[in-house]
């Protein structure tokens, strides 16, 4: 039996759980190829469990808490604040053990990958619900969690990160120009560079939010049509609209299926829209709408880089994990494509601009096989 280190954490349920430790059974949680030698499907008495150990026993960087003191705290507060995370039952600050609530079989990347997209509209539409609560959550008991923000100075290190993804969003949108055989011309480069500033400052001057800081479709576990986040072993402040891209944005990494599957369409972004248009203040619907837009436009144009960088040097360490995560670079290369030219999230008029030029790209680029 694979067992957390140190045993002793086991017989400590067992009294916790008034059973014999041989009563209980711990089975390591796979995702794709990769098993999490940390985490352990955990049954006793007839019912299911999950068992976490934080590897990292110190504070990292310069916090004042540790992984494990930072997503206690963040689980209890937020489950009395009514938000979707796992019930917290036990655990052990000598071992770095939690032992939570089971929350579901699958998580939301698998199901994406798994299920057609019409049929999970029901609970897209329940994790966006979800997502807005935690969002709320958060806020409500931001003084309580503000110890365990991890420490950074926000205002330079978000704005630093945007301008970076920026001009690595713009720098892709040249590198695909060659797709037609030769570089963007002049005038639509100008256009281009005029609207890429509007959208620039449109996403600079947005408003960050307090939540964790490891947000993806794989921490959001399903039982049945009801979702719960999961791994708040890190919080802080980034945009809202980012964390929700990233969250409804399957990558099936280290899959041998593995594809990119979006979960969000107009329908499920007004909704979105709708909820935190309500508690945001001086922000529109039509606003946050395209702020997902935006957001999701980066994300693949930063998909598309790595994709281009991976292949491009193939023997870095980074382009190596890359590719091992995602398989196929040309499958992944033309989901992405696909997903940039298709995800028309909001009816903002610099979006669909820069959407219908990446078009003009994908059908060079299947007409010439360039990649």
């Amino acid at each position: 039996m694979n067992q957390p280190h140190p045993p002793q954490v086991i017989e400590q349920i067992a009294a916790y759980l008034h059973v014999s430790s041989d009563q209980i059974k711990c089975v390591p949680i796979r995702h794709g190829t990769l098993e999490r030698n940390n985490v352990w499907r955990l049954m006793a008495n007839g019912r299911t469990y999950l068992l976490k150990q934080h590897l990292i026993t110190q504070p990292v960087g310069e916090s004042t808490f540790t992984p494990f003191q930072t997503e206690s705290v963040a689980l209890l507060r937020l489950y009395q604040a009514g938000c979707r995370v796992p019930e917290l039952y036990w655990w052990s600050d000598s071992a770095s053990c939690l032992l939570m609530e089971w929350c579901g079989d699958t998580t939301l990347d698998d199901l994406a990958q798994e299920t057609p997209i019409d049929e999970l509209k029901p609970i897209v539409q329940n994790t966006v619900r979800a997502f807005c609560q935690l969002e709320e959550g958060f806020a409500k008991t931001a003084h309580a969690l503000n110890p365990y923000i991890y420490p950074l100075d926000y205002s330079v290190f978000l704005q630093d990160m945007m301008g970076a993804l920026l001009d690595q969003g713009r720098k892709t949108l040249d590198y695909l120009a060659w797709m037609r055989g030769e570089p963007m011309p002049a005038d639509q480069a100008e256009t281009l560079d005029t609207i890429w500033e509007r959208l620039s400052n449109r996403l600079c001057s947005a408003t960050p939010t307090l939540g964790t800081l490891d947000y993806n479709a794989r921490n959001i576990v399903l039982d049945g049509s009801t979702p719960t986040f999961i791994d708040f072993a890190s919080i802080g402040w980034d945009w809202g609209e980012r964390r929700l891209v990233q969250s409804l944005n399957s990558l099936g990494a280290n899959r041998t299926d593995g594809r990119f599957v979006s979960l969000l369409d107009q329908v499920i972004v007004k909704q979105y829209a709708g909820q935190v248009a309500a508690h945001r203040e001086n922000w529109s619907e039509t606003e946050i709408a395209v702020q997902v837009d935006y957001h999701q436009l980066l994300f693949y144009l930063s998909i598309v880089y790595r994709l281009l960088q991976s292949t491009a040097q193939p023997e870095t360490a980074e382009s190596k994990a890359t590719l091992q995560a995602w398989g196929d670079p040309k499958a992944r290369f033309r989901d992405a494509f696909a997903l940039l030219t298709d995800s028309h999230l909001s009816k903002d008029s610099d979006s669909a601009h820069i959407r219908d030029l990446i078009t003009t790209f994908r059908e060079a680029s299947e007409q010439s096989d360039n990649f």
